[in-house]
């Protein structure tokens, strides 16, 4: 019996790190399935497995900081951004790397009250765009099709678009387009635009760390990004699963929403992850020559002062 025991615990011992390395994640945003990748990652202990001791800490609704500013205080380790923005802060000399590109197109959209064929029919419009940013693409284009666009800008939320207080609103394909179908129950297809249809393809979510992070941490990098892939492609094969686990996180949160909004939400963001060079959902970092027409395209429309090097911060 006593070495039956003694097998027992060794076993244990040995399918347990000693010395994990702790990690602090933060996404973008609060919790939904947006994320559910990770969730699935430290709820199946795939983080664990690799010897890491993942913690995954949100923003509030209310924040007014954003996952950049925690980690640059170092209070987290690895944060979740899109690319753009995250190219953006580069060039006005925060230092991040791209560790992981997980969305391999944009799901950006624009619905109007009226119909809208190019994003040229915006011009004079009063539309609504996000305080915090994520609308950098649509000011690129603005740029270069010289269109007058009225913006008012909200926090989160549909409501000025429902009641009418812009003439159009931009939203994600996987967040608040699915709000405005689920209130207005109908949307007329001729008052939508998606940006990728129009030749913007700039990938969107990412994995990002500081410069210094990255410089002494490689391996643990590698073993986040490691489980987080597993951690995606298992919420793939298992949405209900990842559906309930996300579940726990907004429950915990007391976010308002619905099973419904955050299984369409999950769905339309793994859509986004498959890569439309090879109809996979590969995690392809961002091509050079379409980083770098990218970075010509921000630094044309005065985003950023300088440009950046594909290989300085793609990694």
């Amino acid at each position: 019996m006593r070495n039956r025991v003694t097998t027992i615990l060794t076993i244990l011992a040995l399918s347990i790190p000693i010395f994990a390395q702790k990690v602090t994640f933060m996404p973008q945003w609060t919790p939904q399935s947006q994320f559910a990748g990770y969730y699935v990652a430290l709820e199946k202990g795939f983080y664990t497995e690799e010897g890491l001791d993942v913690e995954i800490k949100h923003l509030s609704v209310n924040s007014t900081e954003t996952a950049t500013d925690y980690l640059l205080r170092d209070e987290v380790q690895i944060t979740g951004m899109q690319l753009i923005q995250a190219m953006i802060a580069r060039s006005n000399n925060t230092p991040l790397v791209n560790i992981f590109q997980l969305t391999q197109r944009t799901g950006l959209m624009c619905v109007s009250h009226t119909p809208i064929f190019a994003p040229s029919d915006l011009t004079n419009m009063k539309v609504g765009r996000w305080k915090a940013g994520y609308s950098d693409i649509c000011e690129i284009i603005n740029t270069q099709i010289d269109s007058k666009i009225n913006w008012v800008p909200f926090i989160n939320g549909i409501n000025l678009f429902i009641y009418k207080a812009v003439d159009a609103t931009l939203c994600y394909s996987y967040s608040e387009y699915i709000q405005l179908l689920q209130a207005l129950g109908r949307i007329d297809q001729k008052n939508v635009i998606r940006y990728y249809d129009f030749g913007y393809t700039i990938p969107e979510d990412g994995l990002y760390v500081t410069e210094q992070y990255y410089s002494r941490n490689k391996q643990t990098i590698d073993k986040f990004v490691r489980a987080t892939k597993r951690g995606w492609d298992y919420t793939r094969e298992n949405i209900d699963e990842a559906l309930e686990i996300t579940k726990s996180y907004t429950d915990a949160a007391n976010i308002i929403t619905n099973d419904n909004f955050q299984r369409l939400m999950l769905e339309e963001y793994l859509r986004l992850q498959v890569n439309p060079r090879t109809n996979k959902p590969d995690y392809s970092p961002i091509d050079e020559h379409e980083f770098n027409k990218m970075i010509d395209d921000i630094f044309e429309s005065g985003h950023i002062v300088k440009k950046i090097n594909y290989k300085d911060v793609i990694k």
